[in-house]
């Protein structure tokens, strides 16, 4: 991706975009020519001071650990898909007959920014399978509702598919609360303005996640912070290949029922040409990487 980035769509796609979800901000925001301007930082009040003072824990890569993409980080095409997730979790992939759940396609895509009916794909594609907008209606409508339509890939649709962050991240507060889920997972690759696409690299990220309650006076938020150590994700090599990450709850010790928001914020090692990339895009620097977020999964979950 380049400086000026990806084309422009039609305004109307921004209604269309979200396909099964409500997908209303002003005007072209988050889509503009320019990489770093496309950044979504947005925090509901308090959340920043609760992600300060969160109780933290550390994952790393592997069994017991999180899992990500492929498995193999070698080269920036084999940050792909959910063969790693598989191996170590074989029965979160599973359909309703006992076969293997795909990662691509993801969506019934007769073109760009034109939404079909997603159904055909439920129960065969792990995005629509799994999606939030499946469990409460409430996932369908705002901005962020791209992140719950079970779309884990570009598919040439560009910023309209994707919420793109700079380290600072972002957070949200759920339309609902949440009662019961196994695991979390969130599909993902690198994004940058440095000339390289379709070559790309392999960046390094130390992502953190966090999930939020309510006080004993329902209104202070307390977060726990799940640090996951060196994810590998490709930058620039594709726009279509990108990888889940996850967890279990059971490997951070953390009961999920009453979480009602997340926030996610990183750091990351990346270079270009030999010279270090930032991930602050307000710092001036010529090119800059961010995180490029396509969904968000709380899968087989309930919510109050």
């Amino acid at each position: 991706m380049n400086k000026k980035g990806l084309l422009l769509f039609p305004a109307a796609l921004l209604l269309a975009s979200c396909a099964d979800t409500n997908e209303l901000f002003k005007g072209d925001a988050y889509v503009d020519s320019i990489f770093i301007n496309n950044r979504y930082n947005v925090y509901p009040e308090g959340m920043k001071d609760a992600r300060e003072n969160s109780e933290e824990v550390t994952l790393t890569h592997g069994e017991g650990g999180y899992f990500n993409g492929s498995g193999v980080y070698d080269d920036p095409a084999d940050c792909q898909g959910i063969a790693d997730g598989k191996s170590m979790y074989p029965e979160f992939f599973k359909n309703s007959k006992g076969g293997d759940l795909t990662w691509s396609p993801d969506i019934i895509n007769p073109g760009v920014g034109v939404w079909s009916d997603q159904k055909a794909l439920y129960d065969v594609a792990y995005g629509q399978t799994k999606k939030l907008s499946l469990y409460n209606d409430g996932f369908r409508s705002g901005y962020l509702s791209k992140l719950y339509n079970g779309q884990v890939r570009c598919n040439a649709w560009g910023n309209y598919s994707l919420v793109n962050l700079d380290q600072s991240g972002y957070g949200t507060i759920f339309p609902a609360e949440l009662n019961e889920a196994e695991y979390f997972a969130f599909a993902a690759r690198g994004g940058s303005d440095t000339e390289d696409s379709n070559v790309g690299r392999v960046t390094d990220f130390d992502i953190n996640v966090t999930f939020y309650k309510y006080g004993d006076d329902m209104s202070t938020l307390i977060g726990k912070t799940v640090k996951l150590d060196g994810v590998k994700l490709q930058t620039n090599f594709s726009a279509e290949f990108t990888s889940l990450v996850g967890f279990t709850f059971k490997s951070i010790g953390y009961d999920p029922r009453g979480t009602i928001g997340m926030s996610i914020d990183f750091t990351c090692e990346d270079y270009y040409q030999g010279e270090r990339i930032s991930s602050n895009y307000d710092d001036g620097a010529k090119y800059h990487v961010g995180l490029m977020l396509l969904e968000v999964f709380f899968p087989d979950s309930s919510w109050n």
